[in-house]
């Protein structure tokens, strides 16, 4: 009789499971580039920048971006947007409260870095004053994280937070 219990329990836990619906990120070809980035390391001495890589789909990443232009004025900023990836290249353009040019940069991931540059000058990104992203971010982790805190703190879930909604609410 327990080996009939055991083994039925067994069975309902085998149909259980497999009627969870589990969505893994790791099966995505973007999960290679996702983690921590940065570039500077002390805010005294020059600019200093953090972005997190999150791999939404097979050809998209989403990203949070905060920077700081460093002392004496600290002037800083933060940006989040979606990526479409070809290969280990992708672009990202958005445009910030009607200006008449918006923001664009390339996206170059190595193995264990990450590339942006400014694209035809278009540098308004909404930022402080002298605050850009162009530069070389080494990866610090390879670790996905799941949210972010803005620069309100208040946290932000990758996962359920499309860039579109994000600046409709902020």
């Amino acid at each position: 009789m327990k080996q009939r219990i055991l083994l039925g329990l067994l069975f309902l836990s085998f149909i259980s499971f497999g009627q969870t619906k589990t969505v893994s990120k790791n099966k995505f070809f973007t999960t290679k580039y996702a983690g921590i980035y940065s570039y500077g390391k002390d805010i005294e001495k020059g600019r200093i920048g953090t972005i997190l890589i999150y791999p939404e789909t097979d050809s998209t990443i989403l990203f949070y971006i905060e920077l700081n232009r460093g002392a004496p004025s600290y002037n800083m900023g933060s940006l989040y947007g979606q990526v479409k990836l070809k290969g280990d290249t992708g672009v990202f353009y958005t445009r910030v409260d009607d200006a008449e040019i918006g923001c664009k940069w390339t996206f170059h991931f190595t193995k264990n870095s990450l590339r942006i540059t400014t694209v035809d000058e278009e540098n308004y990104c909404g930022f402080g004053y002298a605050v850009f992203a162009d530069g070389k971010f080494k990866r610090k982790s390879n670790k996905s994280a799941d949210f972010f805190y803005d620069l309100d703190m208040k946290k932000n879930y990758f996962r359920t937070t499309n860039p579109e909604d994000y600046y409709k609410t902020n």
